[in-house]
């Protein structure tokens, strides 16, 4: 009889050890599989998954990391006040910065007034990308490049490559459309 109870003690203790191991490997794993995601980032991440899917590149220009997590997510927050922006960044030649952001919209969401410059077919579905859309009187607009929101889920997300929504800021560099696109192929559920 000492003898099982010492053996179940054994096994019950090697089994945690395994769980803590394959818990941390766990981290790791979703830190490689989601470049730029540090492991204290990962962990927000997977608390705003209880609440909504999320959605992050698998593959990123070189230098980009997930520089912010901005969010309001709870099941006891009404619907029109929930919010997620995951932000990324890099620091480019002479302190010019590149940043994007995929947002995710929980109401009241409509369409873009551009025209689509290309439909992308993803793992995630179709998204429509608008990279240096014409404006109402037929400008380019510079430096500026959004996709219409796509579905992950039940939540809607999109791309916007300047955060502020101020498409010409100084010391803002784009992304080129092809590291646009690549980024963008590349998006998985987290």
């Amino acid at each position: 009889m000492n003898k099982i109870f010492l053996f179940a003690i054994v096994v019950l203790s090697l089994a945690g050890v395994i769980s803590a191991q394959v818990a941390e490997a766990g981290g790791k794993a979703a830190t490689i599989q989601f470049p730029g995601v540090s492991p204290k980032q990962t962990q927000q991440l997977k608390t705003a998954k209880l609440t909504t899917p999320i959605v992050l590149p698998t593959w990123l220009p070189e230098g980009f990391k997930l520089s912010k997590i901005e969010m309001k997510l709870a099941r006891n927050v009404p619907i029109y006040d929930r919010s997620l922006k995951i932000i990324y960044e890099r620091e480019i030649s002479n302190g010019a910065t590149q940043r994007f952001v995929l947002e995710a919209g929980f109401e009241g969401l409509g369409g873009l007034p551009y025209d689509a410059t290309k439909t992308l077919k993803t793992q995630i579905g179709e998204i429509d990308l608008m990279y240096e859309p014409t404006d109402e009187d037929g400008n380019k607009i510079k430096n500026y490049a959004i996709t219409e929101w796509f579905n992950v889920g039940k939540t809607a997300f999109h791309y916007i490559e300047d955060y502020e929504g101020e498409p010409e800021q100084p010391g803002r560099k784009m992304l080129s459309m092809a590291d646009t696109e690549k980024l963008l192929r590349s998006l998985r559920r987290f």
